[in-house]
């Protein structure tokens, strides 16, 4: 149920980033849409003799019950996740209107109190990009269709974003691709991309893939700025609430704020309209490189041209759409939330202008799908695809594993080595205590135990790594690749060159220990291109 219930919160944030609205009887109908995907999908259960793995959630280790999307459980589910803003009937669950008027006014006063200027406030967010999609009525879209395997429509990249309040700068994307070291990067150094790179087997944002962009990316790039300007290293960065923003980021030099839920489509300046603008100036010059190809091959067709894009051609028209982003268009972007730092002149240009310079393109193009391009056909190909079942439910997943992705090199992340089942038990132990001491001191029972309740939930993720760190400990040790040969009777060979008190030599079985170190040599061969450094 935990599971199904944060999957549908994410469907809801998704949905209202795209200002798609939702009433409480569609939010009820995809909550039992995603319960039942998840009760068709339980892996069987497992035997006494194979224990199951820290991979399987709570749920696939328990009886699920029936669930029908009750008015009751509906009532609940708002109170649990907060949707004050969501009617049982009638009205739609639509962006929380009243929390945005209230923030921007608790926003000055922060910067306020604290003395930042424009330079020093950040707003950074994420994206979804299908970088290889074209029009669906296109030739090439409808063979795709009836293609086997790899879909390139559906190959989605996340794009992380991130400027300031004055539009004087933007740090360098962050890039989240399913593959860590794809074909058309394999001899180059990635540290030297216009883009941070990073994998994740969904190509989503996770916890530790944005805590890893915070802390080596995002500081040391402001850090450099701020010199570049004479200013003091204090920033504040503006975050919405999204799963994978982890609520525990802390630097000395830079304060996070989160904005109040659900009101990302209102106020968070890089959803006001940059996102979309580089989206066209994207696709724009993706029909630019394919009009290019060809006028420069005539024996070329688009699907050819289409056929030989890369994903290295993706980083570099993101690198010059990014480039593309004018300092007007950002500050323009904070007049929902911060209305006194947007310069008089500075503003959004209307996007359609876009669309249009794509449409043109298009029909230079030619072709099936090409020569009849409408606006309407750009807006749907510039929209990011509604998340299916499946999809919402890895992402939950994700969250708890965070798993790294690669086709061929398997990351270990550093800071999960030092993490110990000592210190685990130990912050388990200080959540005991905090837990008793509610339940000692509350005069209110019903209060006391949701507080208990709320720890307990918190913690799961905790479990789940406490549980892969037991069953490590019982992995194969090398040792048990290795034969000990009982020590000899003392010979005259021995006597000679050990004295009384040493022993002889321990032969080992030579087979299976060269065997082990030419593996292990092997393995070291292959160098790892992220070094956790930006």
């Amino acid at each position: 149920m935990e599971m199904m219930e944060k999957a549908l919160m994410i469907w809801i944030e998704d949905n209202t980033q795209k200002r798609m609205p939702l009433d409480g009887n569609v939010i009820r109908y995809k909550a039992v849409k995603i319960f039942n995907h998840l009760k068709e999908t339980r892996p069987a259960p497992a035997l006494p003799s194979q224990p199951s793995t820290s991979q399987q959630s709570f749920e696939q280790q328990t009886p699920i019950r029936e669930f029908s999307g009750s008015k009751g459980w509906f009532e609940n589910f708002k109170k649990r996740f907060s949707l004050h803003n969501v009617k049982l009937q009638g009205e739609t669950a639509s962006a929380d209107e009243a929390a945005a008027k209230v923030f921007p006014k608790e926003l000055a006063k922060i910067i306020e109190e604290h003395g930042y200027t424009a330079d020093q406030v950040f707003n950074a967010d994420e994206t979804g990009l299908c970088w290889k999609k074209m029009p669906k009525r296109t030739y090439i879209a409808k063979s795709e269709k009836t293609a086997r395997g790899f879909k390139a429509a559906k190959d989605r990249i996340t794009l992380l974003f991130c400027s300031n309040a004055s539009g004087d700068f933007m740090t360098k994307p962050l890039f989240i691709h399913r593959s860590l070291n794809p074909r058309a990067l394999k001899s180059l150094d990635k540290t030297k991309l216009p883009v941070h790179w990073r994998s994740n087997k969904k190509a989503w944002i996770t916890a530790s893939l944005f805590k890893d962009w915070f802390l080596n990316c995002f500081v040391s790039e402001v850090e450099k700025y701020m010199l570049r300007k004479n200013l003091n290293f204090k920033v504040l960065l503006l975050l919405d609430n999204a799963t994978g923003h982890p609520q525990e980021l802390s630097h000395p030099n830079v304060k996070v704020v989160f904005l109040p839920p659900n009101t990302t489509s209102l106020i968070q300046p890089l959803d006001q309209g940059v996102i979309s603008t580089f989206k066209a100036y994207y696709i724009r010059r993706t029909f630019k490189i394919f009009l290019d190809e060809m006028d420069s091959d005539s024996s070329l067709t688009v699907s050819q041209v289409w056929k030989n894009f890369t994903i290295l051609d993706c980083v570099k028209i993101v690198a010059l759409a990014v480039e593309e982003l004018r300092p007007s268009t950002l500050n323009g972007s904070w007049k929902p939330i911060w209305p006194e730092v947007v310069l008089l002149n500075n503003r959004i240009q209307p996007v359609v202008d876009e669309y249009r310079a794509i449409v043109d393109l298009a029909h230079t193009l030619g072709g099936e799908g090409f020569e009849d391009l409408a606006i309407q056909d750009v807006e749907e190909l510039l929209a990011e695809p509604n998340l299916g079942e499946e999809e919402l439910v890895a992402m939950v997943n994700e969250t708890y594993t965070d798993l790294p992705s690669s086709d061929t090199d398997t990351e270990t992340d550093a800071a999960e080595q030092n993490f110990t089942l000592k210190s685990l038990r130990e912050g388990f132990e200080m959540a005991k205590k905090l837990e008793n001491h509610f339940l000692d001191n509350d005069p209110s029972m019903d209060r006391s135990l949701k507080i208990q309740r709320e720890i307990e939930k918190c913690l799961a993720p905790y479990r789940e790594v406490e549980k892969e760190l037991k069953k490590n400990q019982k992995q194969t040790l090398l040792t048990d690749f290795i034969t000990i040969i009982q020590k000899p009777q003392a010979t005259n060979e021995v006597s000679e060159n050990y004295s009384s008190d040493e022993e002889a030599p321990v032969k080992m079985n030579q087979p299976h220990i060269t065997h082990f170190f030419r593996d292990f040599e092997s393995d070291d061969e292959v160098e790892s291109d992220y070094d956790g450094t930006c």
